[in-house]
């Protein structure tokens, strides 16, 4: 969508789609702010349209800068991955001990609060760490019997989308 015909439509447009409420968007195309007219114009479906397609344009270009920085920065996976198991180990070693002169003493002294947050960050990145919290009132499914679990859990699977193919194969894998 080309932008708007009317100047300070575009404006309106702008100002929505940069989070300002109706009346500081209808003010900054310059009109004198009138409740009812500033929620008719930004109810406008041209506009509305605008402010869609002006996120929709902002939420692109910052994905593709973040994207370049990525790249530029050599941002990757491996990289993260490689550079935090170098910070455990290096938590985990310590740092030499140094005397009143600053000489290294020959031993060292292990950050070991350091090594379990970066352990738990690598747990994290490896899929290993899950948080589980109750979704529900707490304590809903320890008062629930077998059958009523067996029911609750086949219709969440359904819910997902599941086959019954599905659903029978992960009965028979859970409660093997």
């Amino acid at each position: 969508m080309p932008i708007l015909s009317k100047p300070k439509h575009e404006i309106i447009a702008n100002a929505l789609a940069s989070g300002k409420s109706q009346a500081e968007a209808y003010r900054a195309a310059g009109y004198v702010y009138k409740p009812a007219n500033a929620s008719r114009i930004c109810r406008n479906p041209s506009i509305e349209a605008r402010v869609r397609e002006i996120i929709s344009e902002r939420a692109n270009s910052e994905a593709k800068a973040r994207e370049i920085g990525i790249t530029r920065a050599a941002l990757t996976e491996e990289w993260i991955i490689v550079r935090l198991k170098h910070v455990i180990d290096l938590s985990i070693r310590g740092l030499p001990v140094r005397d009143r002169n600053g000489d290294a003493t020959g031993t060292f002294k292990p950050d070991l609060d350091a090594a379990i947050s970066g352990l738990k960050l690598a747990a994290k990145i490896a899929g290993l760490l899950i948080h589980r919290h109750e979704i529900d009132q707490p304590g809903v499914f320890a008062r629930m019997t077998d059958a009523e679990l067996n029911q609750a859990l086949s219709e969440q699977l359904k819910a997902l989308g599941l086959s019954e193919r599905s659903l029978g194969e992960i009965r028979t894998s859970v409660f093997c």
